[in-house]
């Protein structure tokens, strides 16, 4: 992945952070224990009120999110997964198959004590690092559906999951926070290796066209230019200075978007799109990246 930067001494988040900075395997490892911790830390602070709160996944609480923290964690170790049906009439926001796997563990959890969520995620965060420790380096590990992953890239992906989901905690409950962590930086990384596909494949942008993200509020900005082949395939290539797009915004709207977490309308009257109006709502339309 190929990022050209504008990182100084500003009040944005991740000033004076190296954004370009890709960490490797141990480091990717030591910022998913810090972030899920955070998510532990965060959550034992919370009073009964705000531990029910709705959060931004529909059909689930505070308690839900740290519920299904642990449930995934879990679902990549050897453990067999919970012998567990749900009362699927009650849950009518469960719609696909990913939902089923994924509400099975929240499910079963829904009405436990705070402090035994909570200290189940801190036994999960531990038996977890001690497993991630004794990995050959040329190890494979299982993601949650079964397929062998690549150590990093599934670790990189477990952090940008749970950090979107600190983000929904922290919506939930009026707390804003965690902007500027190692943990969101890695985040906005995966958002932008995401980019491709939002520009090639999902908006469907023809051949030899050029999207231009701006991140505005990160450092002094962080910026990436992504070229289509018109067949669905897309890369990060070199600065241009005719781009079919621009997109400028901040992270924040950036996590709403490939977070799926607002829609379009609401985002757009805060973002600045210039270039092709046609691809302008394309693009805005196509930027939901998670699940």
């Amino acid at each position: 992945m190929r990022l050209t930067l504008r990182v100084g001494a500003a009040d944005g988040y991740g000033a004076g952070m190296d954004v370009a900075h890709i960490p490797d395997r141990a480091e990717t490892i030591d910022i998913w224990q810090a972030e899920l911790e955070a998510i532990a830390d965060l959550a034992a602070s919370l009073d009964d009120d705000q531990w029910l709160a709705a959060s931004p996944c529909p059909g689930w609480s505070v308690a839900d999110l740290v519920a299904h923290i642990t449930d995934i964690e879990l679902s990549l170790t050897d453990d067999p997964r919970p012998d567990h049906e749900p009362d699927w009439a009650a849950l009518p926001h469960v719609s696909s198959d990913t939902d089923r796997f994924t509400e099975v563990g929240v499910d079963l959890r829904r009405g436990r004590p705070q402090a035994e969520v909570i200290g189940e995620l801190r036994t999960v965060i531990a038996r977890r690092r001690a497993e991630l420790d004794v990995l050959p380096a040329d190890a494979e590990m299982h993601s949650p559906t079964g397929r062998p992953v690549d150590v990093q890239r599934m670790m990189r992906l477990r952090i940008l999951d749970s950090w979107v989901h600190e983000q929904d905690i922290r919506a939930a409950v009026g707390r804003p926070g965690g902007w500027d962590t190692p943990a969101a930086i890695v985040t906005l990384q995966q958002f932008i290796a995401g980019l491709p596909k939002v520009w090639a494949k999902q908006a469907d942008a023809p051949a030899g066209s050029v999207l231009h993200v701006v991140v505005a509020d990160v450092g002094r900005g962080v910026e990436a230019w992504i070229v289509s082949d018109g067949a669905g395939r897309g890369e990060i290539c070199a600065p241009v200075s005719d781009p079919a797009v621009t997109l400028t915004l901040t992270f924040a709207d950036l996590e709403l978007l490939a977070a799926g977490r607002a829609p379009v309308e609401e985002v757009r009257p805060r973002v600045r799109l210039d270039g092709d109006p046609e691809l302008n709502d394309l693009v805005l339309a196509a930027m939901t990246m998670t699940p």
